[in-house]
């Protein structure tokens, strides 16, 4: 699990006391620097060496360490993060998350842009629960914060680099020190390259190649004792190939177009239950060409009465151009093409500062202004959705173009206390209000080949002739919109729509502190993950009508205490969670199309849990650091909408996707003495996630399994840590398991866990 502490070797002598102890990290999750084990919340932090030392380049990685944290991957290659059981499923690029992720508190608004933030890092928090009121909306299951290592007063610069299975290099370093006496820098950069780890199973290819780079640049300024400027310049480009899928079952959108016009499809060999096996199209790169970039400047100034005014202004832009083949064949069943761009900026000026000597405050207001483009290119040659037609007396239709731009305007204020009761009683408070503005417009329509409008325009027209109306004049252009509203009229030129929305986020809570190094907390706090609107193949205007926004009321209860000497780190809490209008990917039925995919809302659902972190030294050079969490999430109110197959289901007391209800994450590592300046380490973890669904319907086919994953690492390094080498294994038994299971329009796909990965790395530092 997620150190809650670092372990170190006491310098004193055994008989003054205990020969290790546990130390506590310093985190900001409160908007400024405290004891994680002061912090009335539930907390996983581990600091940037113990995420190194257990392979964690990433944050889908952190499933390794935050028991309740899970991962999957969509049909867009956007990442899925979910927290105890709050997460968002979305095709969209632009999909808000429900777990917040952030460098240095500047926000990272969209997953698919956060896969460079574990350069060079300090640590890293993980806030459990609604985090709307010093975060804001959209953290509802929590908010990550990757805190960046900063530049120092004295010279300083190290080299990492490590080589693997499928010829895997990942190199990287930093240099950090004095520019002038009051001008610091730091500067990181990281290169990971690695041949296919994929194979195709009826022909001699591969895909799984990746190559990735990372950097960074800190600059820290001090004209003065109470100013500081600190300003963070970032990005990545990665050209990596997106992953291809595994055919688990053929399933066809309609049976008969496929018996009669598809036989190579109903034919097609099911993939082999093993961790690397795939299809996708010949002679088609998956390569992406994506790009993203971000600079930080935080200006902190220090008032009378130990007050700081703070102003954190962020800016970034990502760019991508990244194909996927998920249908899980060579056939063109369903290949797409995702291109578009981000743009966002982010303002938040607060005061904090000393509250009487009784506590802490903050007040402040915040501003972000995200634009997002995305344009979908779907390939459907072979495939029974496209070739159904023909049965018309129309050709079958090959491509399809869906367009997405939107642009969100969120205004904030807001305000958090800490009053000290007693010696050893807190009372917490806080309050956040925000309103927001999301402008939509996009359609789904003819990719300019004519393709699509050679079949929508005469298949318009065939359907409003049915109820007696006009043919469409004009019919579906070249390139034109082919949505239509609910008299089949292609909606031109495109569909645009106006979302406002306002909620107030809050926190209450108190702390009980009875004896030294224990802390006992309460705490309910509400927050918001705001509305959108999806993008998808939209053949009716109401699939683009926008999910409002839901809420999560959760309340919890938990403590944190130091034992046995301060060997021994024991934290625990229980809670429950109220959600309502729980967004979905569901779908509506139109009375001749039949069921079209749609953003909805689930009206009452809950989740009920609890979770047990330790972090126990029992002898010198000995750490043990385990987690286990238990989540029980149920839809509630007798929901029903459809499956994946189109089925009209109850998803009454149904679990949410991606929530196995019990998480284990645990690792172990040992030190001891070889000489005077040298010292081995062995160690090694086992991360443990019971079944779950990818999707609502409980399809046997969507199941993720239950499975377990052990790593193993060894080494030697020097005392005064200026070097170390280690040989590490990951997924030493090869697992088979997989993150997703989906139904795209014929067929029935999963997203595999890479197989055993194996390798050697070193590690220099110098100054």
């Amino acid at each position: 699990m997620a150190a809650l502490i670092a372990p170190y070797a006491n310098a004193a002598d055994a008989s003054a006391g205990p020969s290790n102890v546990v130390e506590e990290l310093i985190v900001t999750a409160q908007k400024r620097e405290e004891s994680i084990n002061s912090v009335p919340m539930s907390i996983t932090a581990a600091s940037g060496e113990q995420l190194a030392r257990q392979g964690i380049s990433e944050p889908r990685d952190l499933v390794k360490l935050v028991p309740g944290f899970t991962f999957a991957q969509s049909n867009t290659s956007s990442p899925i993060y979910t927290l105890r059981g709050i997460g968002f499923v979305d095709i969209s690029v632009g999909g808000r998350p429900t777990v917040s992720i952030y460098t240095d508190e500047a926000p990272i608004p969209f997953a698919i842009e956060t896969r460079g933030t574990s350069l060079d890092v300090e640590r890293v928090e993980v806030l459990k629960g609604p985090q709307g009121t010093l975060f804001g909306q959209n953290a509802t299951g929590g908010a990550i914060n990757f805190v960046a290592a900063k530049p120092t007063d004295f010279f300083k610069a190290g080299a990492d680099v490590s080589y693997g299975r499928f010829n895997t290099i990942e190199a990287g370093g930093f240099v950090s020190g004095p520019i002038t006496d009051t001008l610091l820098a730091r500067v990181a950069v990281q290169r990971k390259y690695s041949d296919d780890w994929q194979k195709s199973y009826t022909r001699s290819d591969g895909n799984g190649r990746e190559d990735f780079s990372n950097g960074r640049v800190l600059l820290d300024w001090r004209p003065t004792d109470n100013f500081r400027a600190q300003l963070n310049v970032n990005g990545w480009i990665d050209r990596s190939d997106t992953q291809a899928t595994q055919l688990i079952a053929i399933e066809p959108t309609n049976p008969a177009v496929a018996a009669a016009l598809l036989p190579q499809l109903l034919a097609y060999p099911l993939s082999p239950e093993t961790p690397r096996a795939a299809d996708w199209t010949p002679n088609r790169s998956l390569a992406r060409k994506n790009k993203f970039f971000q600079t930080n400047l935080r200006l902190d100034y220090t008032l009378p009465n130990e007050m700081t005014l703070t102003s954190l202004t962020s800016y970034n832009r990502f760019t991508l151009r990244q194909p996927m083949d998920v249908d899980g064949t060579s056939l063109r069943n369903l290949d797409l093409l995702t291109i578009g761009h981000i743009n966002a900026i982010s303002e938040e000026l607060r005061l904090a500062g000393d509250l009487f000597g009784r506590g802490h405050f903050v007040v402040g207001a915040s501003y972000a202004n995200d634009k997002v483009l995305q344009s979908d290119f779907a390939n459907m040659h072979e495939t029974s959705l496209g070739t159904q037609f023909v049965f018309f007396g129309l050709p079958r239709f090959e491509t399809l173009r869906s367009q997405d731009d939107q642009r969100a305007v969120t205004r904030a204020v807001f305000a958090s206390v800490d009053y000290d009761l007693t010696s050893t009683v807190t009372l917490n408070a806080g309050a956040r209000y925000t309103k927001m503005k999301d402008d939509f417009n996009g359609c789904s329509g003819d990719t300019g080949d004519g393709s699509l409008a050679s079949v929508f325009g005469p298949f318009w027209n065939i359907l409003r002739a049915g109820k007696g109306l006009p043919p469409n004049n004009p019919a579906v252009q070249v390139g034109g919109c082919a949505t239509a509203d609910e008299n089949y009229a292609p909606v031109l030129p495109r569909i645009s729509s106006t979302l406002k929305e306002d909620n107030v986020s809050w926190r209450a809570g108190a702390e009980w502190k009875p004896m030294d190094r224990t802390l006992i907390y309460a705490n309910v706090s509400k927050g918001y993950k705001a509305g959108g609107f999806p993008i998808t193949g939209a053949t009716q205007a109401l699939q683009f009508f926008p999910a409002t926004q839901e809420s999560v009321l959760a309340y919890e209860v938990g403590f944190k205490a130091t034992l046995l000497e301060q060997t021994l780190q024991l934290n625990g809490a229980t809670f429950y969670y109220d959600y309502r209008d729980k967004q979905i990917l569901g779908r509506y039925v139109d009375p001749v199309l039949g069921p079209l995919f749609r953003l909805v809302n689930v009206p009452k659902s809950d989740v009920r849990g609890a979770e047990l972190q330790a972090v126990w030294a029992p002898v010198r050079g000995l750490t043990i650091n385990t987690g286990v969490s238990y989540i029980n999430s149920r839809v509630l109110g007798g929901y029903s909408n459809f499956d994946e197959h189109g089925q009209l289901t109850s998803f009454d007391d149904e679990a949410f996707p991606n929530t196995p209800k019990w998480q284990i994450v645990s690792d172990v590592n040992y030190t001891w003495s070889l000489t005077d300046n040298l010292e081995g380490f062995v160690g090694g973890g086992a991360t443990y996630q019971s079944a779950s669904n990818s999707q609502l319907g409980e399809l046997p086919l969507l199941r993720t399994k239950a499975y377990t994953l052990v790593d193993l690492r060894a080494g030697v390094e020097t005392t005064d840590g200026r070097w170390r080498v280690s040989a590490w294994g990951r997924n030493i038994f090869d697992t088979y398991y997989w993150s997703a299971a989906t139904h795209t329009n014929d067929t029935t796909v999963r997203f595999a866990g890479k197989p055993a990965t194996y390798g050697v790395a070193l590690t220099y530092r110098f100054d």
